[in-house]
């Protein structure tokens, strides 16, 4: 027993006296040693093949990173992330829905901000808006009747803003597709709110998405199984059993066929609640329909 623990000590003592650190270089070279000291400016070191030679000094400045022998890494000379600038037209919107966008303000009045995002210009309706912050000096000016507040604390009375767009929004109400995004009242929302507007509104619609909601979970899934087995199908190839990776690939590719199918069907039904929603703006058609019969000959205009 003695002896048994005697061996075990002395392995981890090799273990400990082999492990070595590496430290990179900033011209991405990587030298295996054994750290001695670390200071602001310099680190001590020795060769990991020579741990009884000289010693060796390093400038920081010359270091990218140093990875420790218990996996502990530490970075130097990293560049800090570049700080947005901020000029005098900056804005944050904060809708009422919660979402947020920054962008460059180009009007702001009682009925509509319109700004620049991403290079392309949009409009939002006040009706639509919580608040607007100048980022550059923190002035906010809140709609839906609030005041108009400062940085400093101080508030003025602002002109009411209750009222919606002076000029109609065409196609008011509707929700559009675009590109994977949703548009409602010219202005883009998140599906979250757009399954919110859905309950509150159209129950039919509403229950739409929910199935949508379930397909693409279910898609996720399968997506999931079929992408795991894959992978496990090409760990087979370590032992060179070619024939058992052949069959799990064959194999995953049922689960990802199902979760494909899963998805698309999800995205359809996506567009069947959103159609659903809008077609209480759909006027129906007027019809002419003729009417004839063996004792007499019309017409009626059908709604």
């Amino acid at each position: 027993m003695k002896r048994l623990l005697f061996l075990c000590a002395y392995a981890l003592l090799m273990v400990s006296a082999y492990a070595q650190d590496i430290i990179v270089t900033k011209d991405a070279q990587k030298m295996e040693v054994k750290i001695l000291e670390v200071s602001k400016t310099e680190i001590k070191y020795k060769e990991k093949d020579n741990l009884n030679g000289p010693t060796f000094i390093l400038e920081t400045k010359e270091i990218n990173s140093i990875i420790y022998s218990n996996g502990k890494v530490v970075l130097y000379n990293q560049d800090a992330p570049a700080v947005p600038t901020i000029d005098e037209k900056t804005i944050e919107i904060l809708l009422l829905s919660g979402n947020t966008i920054t962008a460059q303000l180009v009007e702001m009045n009682s009925n509509y901000v319109s700004f620049i995002v991403n290079g392309k210009s949009e409009v939002i309706p006040a009706s639509q808006i919580e608040k607007v912050t100048l980022l550059a000096n923190g002035q906010v000016k809140e709609y839906n009747g609030r005041a108009v507040s400062t940085s400093n604390g101080a508030q003025t009375t602002g002109e009411p803003t209750t009222a919606k767009p002076s000029t109609p929004v065409a196609n008011s109400g509707r929700i559009y597709r675009d590109n994977g995004h949703y548009l409602y009242n010219n202005a883009y929302i998140e599906s979250a709110e757009v399954e919110r507007i859905l309950r509150r509104e159209n129950a039919a619609a509403y229950k739409e998405w929910q199935k949508a909601d379930r397909l693409l979970i279910g898609g996720g899934v399968c997506i999931g199984i079929g992408g795991g087995m894959a992978l496990g199908g090409l760990f087979t190839l370590i032992s060179h059993n070619y024939t058992a990776c052949v069959g799990i690939e064959c194999g995953a590719l049922v689960p990802l066929g199902i979760g494909l199918g899963l998805t698309l069907g999800s995205t359809a039904r996506y567009n069947k609640a959103i159609n659903i929603y809008n077609s209480k703006f759909d006027h129906t058609a007027m019809q002419l329909k003729w009417h004839i019969a063996p004792t007499e000959l019309g017409f009626a205009f059908v709604f």
